[in-house]
């Protein structure tokens, strides 16, 4: 397989299953998240809950509660604790501001609009203060608009220990026996840039459903300082209704059926289109917990060019389920799994056919703001999963008589620090690990990234 063939299977494991490389170095995870550093996250706000219960008319002792319960992830015990200092002292439009802030967080926009409304009807409001509520203001007009968009936009630089993804060694199988690879097609490190984009717009159709018509937009590209050959670029567009069913017997279950649209380019040359819809349910199965499962279905249309002239023969239909289950366990501490599947016909290479299965989970950790007291929490995300790959059939050139059965493992650590309510940066290291039946495939890459995103 050519190094366009190695980087469609790294997309259909990595960008289809949504996996994000922005992690941190085992090194990081083991000092931040180790239970030491839990205990002293826990330690500061049981100290500041204690101080508050002993003082409950201190204003230094609530507000000191409201900023570590805030940074935590316990907005509702910031709430209660704001909402307590202006029983004391209604003259605060900074605590104002920060209810405000918390309500617009949690999504309760109308009770946002009052508490900023309040603070900047204030005489005595500091400038920055007003600037802050002024830009909350115009969030919230533009959220209760019935079409509204967001999104995300990432920039970074990325090393890889092979980021052509080659084998380690030149010894692979060509018609069933050994063989040398020459030098330029064994895995190389190399430096390279890493951007993309993702962009969600919904209309809300004004129904008692609450349907809306969800529209996301998602881009993704690198580019090689010195192994062009392993640039790849992604463009993905799905759009449909999102609706809420079974109302008045669950809380929040909706459906979104969806078609969807899809490029991607290897080394600036086309690899395929692809076009085909799907089923997304979404529902709270209980207080806490969210499950997300998805059902898909593409026809890939691979034409043939200089740089791939066989590349016809990879065009086919694929077939995709995932499920992710999302737990908020404390305050600080949200675990999440997944499980997908997924099988891929080709119309004229049964040797490239394959069924693909994996399973994979991780946490997220979030802890007050130790250097910038920024007010917002930072985050340490840890995944791992697991894939297992077996093809149709044996491939001839490489050996006829051996099935191509791959193994992968894909870890992750990811630290993220915000600068503010939009912008955050990211330091992020992973392992991807892949053993197969055949050693043409096999390979371990390395990374680390440093990058920064901004959303709107």
């Amino acid at each position: 397989m050519g190094p366009f063939g190695r980087y469609f299977g790294i997309l259909v494991a990595c960008v289809g299953a949504g996996v994000v490389w922005m992690a941190v170095t085992p090194v990081a995870w083991a000092q931040a998240g180790s239970p030491a550093a839990k205990s002293e996250v826990d330690r500061q706000y049981d100290d500041a809950f204690q101080e508050m219960l002993r003082q409950p008319a201190n204003l230094d002792a609530l507000f000191k509660f409201a900023s570590v319960a805030s940074q935590t992830g316990d907005l509702e015990g910031a709430i209660s604790a704001l909402e307590r200092m202006l029983l004391i002292n209604a003259n605060l439009p900074r605590v104002r501001l920060e209810l405000g802030v918390l309500y617009f967080r949690l999504g309760s926009y109308e009770v946002a609009r009052t508490y900023l409304e309040g603070a900047l009807k204030s005489p005595t409001l500091p400038a920055d203060v007003r600037t802050r509520a002024e830009q909350f203001m115009a969030q919230i007009e533009k959220s209760q608009s019935p079409s509204h968009f967001s999104g995300e936009v990432f920039v970074g630089l990325r090393y890889q220990s092979n980021a052509n993804l080659g084998p380690a060694t030149s010894s692979v199988r060509l018609f069933g026996q050994a063989a040398n690879l020459n030098q330029q097609a064994i895995g190389a490190a190399d430096w390279g840039g890493v951007s993309s984009v993702l962009v969600r717009h919904s209309y809300d159709l004004g129904t008692q459903d609450k349907a809306a018509i969800e529209t996301i937009f998602a881009g993704y590209a690198n580019r090689q300082f010195q192994l062009s050959a392993a640039n790849v670029s992604l463009l993905d567009l799905t759009s449909g209704p999102r609706f809420q069913v079974f109302n008045g017997i669950f809380e929040d279950v909706s459906l979104k059926p969806f078609g969807a649209f899809g490029a991607i380019w290897v080394n600036d040359t086309p690899y395929y289109t692809s076009y085909g819809g799907g089923l997304e349910a979404n529902a709270l199965l209980a207080n806490g917990l969210r499950s997300i499962t998805t059902a898909v279905w593409r026809k890939h249309d691979n034409n043939d060019t200089s740089y791939l002239p066989t590349n016809s023969l990879f065009a086919g239909t694929e077939y995709t389920g995932n499920t992710v289950l999302q737990y908020q366990l404390t305050p600080i501490v949200t675990i999440f799994a997944s499980a997908s599947a997924q099988r891929y016909q080709t119309e004229q290479a049964p040797w490239q056919s394959y069924q693909l299965w994996g399973i994979g989970g991780g946490m997220s950790f979030r802890f007050p703001d130790p250097v910038l007291k920024t007010g917002l929490p930072w985050t340490i995300t840890l995944t791992a999963g697991e894939q297992w790959w077996h093809y149709d059939t044996p491939d001839a050139i490489v050996d006829p008589n051996v099935y191509r059965d791959q193994t992968d493992f894909i870890g992750t650590v990811t630290l993220a620090v915000p600068f503010d309510e939009r912008t955050t940066v990211s330091l992020s290291g992973g392992r991807f690990e892949r053993s197969a039946s055949l050693p043409n495939y096999a390979f371990t890459n390395n990374n680390v990234m440093f990058g920064v995103s901004w959303r709107f």
